[in-house]
């Protein structure tokens, strides 16, 4: 029966996160996760945490397979085995926090602050080691609800944060019934369910706006270089970038072409031909610097600036530890899988007065990458979610693309290849968009946000540095209870 309402609180879990959007069902699995083990043996407790672990990956991220299948050239059985595999490593952290786990069903706030710093903990390691894997983070699921003010001061941590430790009061309210948290638990719930109902993001921007143009192809990456669809592809970009000459940027996708161009291609030097005075032509291509490859944005305008790609996708763009795992790469065969990856200390990219935060596809997960410290800034985020094909993907990536836009304060042009393009303005919300599967282009103006958040400024040292001394207290106050 344990196993079953594992299962419910699992898909409870990964139907918080888009494209469900059912924001307060993230509470509703965390509750009857507690519910669950919080009565349980360690290893009881540790066995059933690393399964629901499990659940919600294979939920949640079982698209990872999809571009093995489709784009890798692999069998259905080899497929799912990898997947499997990636998913009970990234799940094993959560076992580990059976055996620290402090039962909650007792009267005792520093317990809930406990269990809270352990899961943040396990979410932060997840999305560090191994080159890191920031999918279905709790705090990912709150955009549009009373936690847009912690983004931009704190991060997706402490929304997570906030997020276990007020399902550990309302499990407590619900198992003991104190008067106290009881109502304290209704208050919570009051304050988030009116919170849309009174939310405004309106906001009047004062200060210099850019045009823009979108384009979404709607190309898949198995195209056939020497195909009649390959030809009518490079004469859909030529046409594009013909009809949007006045726009101040013209942003085409991560890798618009599955090939390094050479500088004779007819596509190529017409994007080099192409701007104006005034005008910036973004664009992902395959670049090439001596014996290493790049996956790189690439901005035409007097000269031609280049940006690296520098979070690259285990083995769908590298073979981590590639000497010893060589016969797996050769099994994943992923197109232009051994990239390199770009260095930490780029230049920025300032055209035109504009400064331009790039972030190409995967890059989006990780805000440590993200350098936000000037005025007139914008962030362009360049994708190609075709690799996922018809899956849960492209709306999660979205999602946290919002994200990002949140805690930095600032608008983000998201450009991706099959879907979902779109305009994300600095409080996370959409402005327009082109759907999965959609060729069309998107045009308009934004702002050029000044005022940097103070996430900007510190990052997540902030909520860290928080949880440490939280972290702290709990042990001290453990101590002085002994000691009485």
């Amino acid at each position: 029966m344990k196993f079953l309402y594992l299962l419910v609180s699992a898909f409870l879990f990964v139907l918080s996160f888009s494209p469900f959007d059912h924001k307060i069902s993230i509470f509703l699995s965390i509750i009857i996760l507690f519910f669950i083990v919080d009565n349980l043996s360690t290893k009881e407790r540790s066995k059933y945490l690393f399964f629901f672990a499990i659940m919600i990956h294979l939920i949640g991220v079982s698209w990872v397979s999809e571009s093995l299948i489709t784009y890798g050239s692999m069998g259905y059985i080899i497929s799912y085995a990898i997947t499997l595999f990636f998913i009970i490593i990234i799940s094993i952290p959560y076992a580990l926090i059976g055996y620290f786990y402090k039962p909650i069903r007792k009267n005792n706030i520093f317990n809930i602050n406990f269990i809270a710093i352990l899961f943040i903990l396990v979410e932060f390691v997840k999305s560090s080691i191994f080159g890191g894997f920031p999918w279905l983070l709790i705090g990912y699921t709150q955009n549009g609800t009373v936690f847009d003010y912690i983004y931009p001061i704190l991060g997706t941590y402490a929304v997570s944060y906030i997020i276990i430790f007020t399902s550990a009061i309302i499990y407590q309210a619900l198992y003991m019934r104190p008067k106290k948290y009881v109502v304290t638990s209704l208050i919570l719930v009051v304050i988030y369910l009116s919170f849309p109902l009174s939310n405004d993001n309106s906001e009047t921007y004062v200060g210099k706006k850019i045009s823009f143009a979108l384009y979404q192809p709607n190309i898949y990456p198995n195209i056939s270089y020497n195909s009649d669809e390959y030809k009518n592809t490079v004469n859909k970009y030529i046409s594009v970038i013909n009809n949007n000459k006045s726009k101040d940027l013209l942003i085409f996708p991560e890798t618009i072409i599955p090939k390094i161009l050479s500088r004779n291609n007819s596509l190529y030097k017409k994007m080099e031909s192409s701007t104006g005075e005034n005008n910036i032509l973004i664009t992902g291509l395959f670049t090439k610097n001596k014996n290493n490859y790049f996956n790189s944005m690439l901005f035409f305008s007097d000269d031609i600036e280049i940006y690296n790609k520098r979070k690259l996708v285990p083995f769908g763009e590298y073979t981590p530890w590639y000497d010893t795992v060589i016969k797996l790469s050769q099994i994943i065969d992923i197109p232009l899988s051994n990239l390199s990856p770009g260095s930490n200390n780029q230049k920025e990219i300032m055209i035109k007065n504009i400064k331009i935060i790039p972030m190409i596809c995967f890059e989006s997960t990780f805000p440590s990458l993200i350098h936000s410290d000037s005025e007139n800034e914008i962030i362009i985020n360049i994708s190609n979610d075709g690799w996922f094909g018809n899956t849960l993907a492209p709306y999660q990536h979205l999602q946290i693309t919002q994200i990002r836009a949140l805690e930095f304060n600032r608008f983000i042009l998201r450009v991706t290849n099959t879907g979902i393009s779109a305009v994300i303005d600095n409080h996370g919300k959409i402005l327009d968009f082109i759907g999965n599967n959609e060729e069309g282009i998107i045009q308009g103006n934004v702002p050029l946000k000044n005022k940097k958040s103070i996430y900007s400024q510190y990052g997540d040292i902030s909520i860290l540095m928080l949880l440490f001394l939280s972290l702290l207290l709990t042990g001290l106050t453990g101590v002085i209870k002994r000691n009485e």
